[in-house]
């Protein structure tokens, strides 16, 4: 079972390495034909349609910022089968000239294709709320 959970999130890892070095091909092998996303920075849901036209402008929106670092931290992960649920944290800064900095909460669902592999088919981010003590996860 570990060796599913490290599959997992290293999975769910690639997709924000792939978003911080700016190689949206690579970040899009690892979402499903059907993946949609609650963005942090989009007010609707995103779905396979708006996909490729949500990832040009995120990664657009994320060059103009300044260098971006992150962490992940704290994920939570729980596998079925061929589904899996991946909860954790994301602390983010991005340098100057357009420089923003925050947290959000984040979970990924994850669904394992016999041809594929592990491949995210949901994500859902949202800030950490401010002025409430963060919980830590228990494995």
């Amino acid at each position: 079972m570990e060796s599913e959970i490290n599959t997992v999130e290293s999975v769910v890892r690639r997709v924000w390495e792939c978003f911080a070095r700016q190689e949206p091909a690579s970040m899009m092998a690892c979402l499903a034909p059907q993946a949609t996303i609650w963005d942090i920075f989009q007010p609707q849901l995103v779905s396979r349609i708006d996909l490729e036209k949500y990832v040009e402008s995120d990664f657009a929106q994320s060059a103009a910022r300044g260098a971006l670092t992150m962490n992940m931290h704290d994920m939570l992960t729980t596998v079925w089968g061929d589904a899996a649920i991946v909860r954790f944290y994301l602390d983010y800064q991005y340098a100057p000239p357009n420089a923003i900095a925050g947290s959000g909460r984040i979970t990924c669902v994850l669904r394992q294709f016999p041809e594929a592999g592990w491949l995210v088919m949901h994500v859902h981010e949202g800030h950490v709320p401010d002025g409430i003590p963060r919980l830590r996860a228990s494995n």
